[in-house]
């Protein structure tokens, strides 16, 4: 029986597979000097024109390296190959794969990625301002990412939940409270005031995106948290 050389058959072999695979993009690798590279560019603006959070739920951080691209939030992580000609942007590797984790999220936010992800995964144009990076799809849909830091700003970021109903609690006097939680399944706890931002309508379960301070003296019937809506993520009725 005759004898194969190794580097031959190698050679066959990677050329068969590379036959049934089918057509792929072209992933080169981008340039060492491209100034897309070694930035984080935090999503700052939706096609709407909307400002969006750049810190905390529902922010969005997009980072290149030489081969790879990668993604966090608004929900979940995204990661793949990329490849750049001028002004023209692919996403995603062998066949314009994204791979995704799968993470649950409030409707607002999911649907805000998924919006985003469909516009990712088409040919982009992209509009290059040293610290602004702005993605634009095939539709016109315009994605603008800042690369500029983020000032510090008071008060802590914080994912709550607020039932439909009030219960009753006692501060100087006799009073319905605001039930409220920060974790899935946590037991319901009084909110002593409102919300400010925020129109709380019976029977409607929220989850919201607030900004927490701290009241150094608060009324003997009022929370020691001062809490400011910031974004309305989800509403629904058990």
């Amino acid at each position: 029986m005759p004898a194969f050389r190794l580097p031959a058959l190698a050679a066959a072999i990677a050329l068969t597979l590379a036959a049934c695979a089918g057509p792929v993009r072209d992933v080169r690798p981008v340039a060492q000097e491209d100034p897309l590279l070694g930035q984080d560019w935090r999503l700052v603006k939706a096609p709407d024109g909307r400002s969006l959070p750049t810190q905390g739920a529902g922010s969005a951080m997009l980072r290149f390296s030489p081969s790879r691209f990668s993604m966090t939030g608004p929900c979940n992580d995204h990661g793949g190959a990329w490849s750049r000609q001028g002004d023209q942007l692919v996403l995603g590797g062998e066949a314009g794969a994204i791979v995704s984790t799968k993470r649950g999220c409030p409707g607002e936010l999911m649907a805000r990625e998924s919006a985003l992800l469909t516009a990712l995964q088409q040919p982009l144009t992209l509009d290059f301002d040293r610290t602004r990076l702005a993605l634009v799809a095939a539709d016109g849909a315009r994605w603008t990412f800042d690369s500029q830091d983020v000032p510090t700003s008071a008060g802590r970021e914080r994912i709550v939940l607020v039932s439909g109903q009030r219960k009753p609690c006692t501060g100087v006097a006799p009073m319905q409270c605001l039930q409220v939680r920060t974790e899935p399944g946590a037991p319901w706890q009084h909110f002593y005031g409102d919300i400010e931002g925020f129109s709380w309508q019976e029977g409607v379960d929220y989850v919201l995106r607030i900004r927490e301070y701290t009241v150094a003296t608060p009324p003997a019937d009022g929370s020691s948290r001062r809490w400011v809506l910031e974004e309305i993520l989800d509403r629904s009725k058990p």
